[in-house]
């Protein structure tokens, strides 16, 4: 009969041989949906003028800055993730991806919302303005 002591040594023994065996391969032990990103570096002057350009033009209207929900999607941990697209494709919301969809708002509309977002934003903001504005999404998180 084994005792008490065995039996931990051994339970020990499988959870560091588990652990190992995770660190090694890298993999994630859970196999469900994940909705984490990687961190995301941005300019924090050029996105506190995009916090400026995005309260002056009216950004905020229809984008939220804090996760709930808007008439268009949510700003906060928008960038770097993989985003769901009405066309049933996915693309992840990279620099060019987020400044793509100031210029041209209809051409990948992440699916759930309606293409609403006008068009307009490419003739009266400048590029300048335009990539303070991801850069401020960036540091959303």
């Amino acid at each position: 009969m084994r005792s008490w002591a065995e039996g931990a040594l051994a339970l020990g023994l499988t959870l560091v041989l588990g652990v190992a065996l995770w660190q090694f391969t890298g993999e994630s032990i859970d196999t469900g949906a994940s909705d984490t990103t990687t961190p995301v570096a941005f300019d924090s002057e050029g996105a506190a003028r995009g916090e400026t350009i995005a309260a002056d033009n009216g950004c905020l209207a229809c984008h939220t800055i804090d996760g709930t929900a808007g008439t268009g999607p949510t700003w906060k941990g928008l960038a770097g993730a993989s985003r769901p697209l009405a066309s049933g494709e996915s693309v992840v919301a990279d620099d060019a991806y987020l400044f793509n969809s100031i210029v041209a708002p209809s051409s990948q509309v992440v699916a759930g919302f309606d293409a609403v977002m006008p068009a307009t934003y490419a003739e009266t903001l400048t590029e300048d303005d335009m990539n303070d504005l991801v850069e401020y999404v960036k540091s959303l998180g």
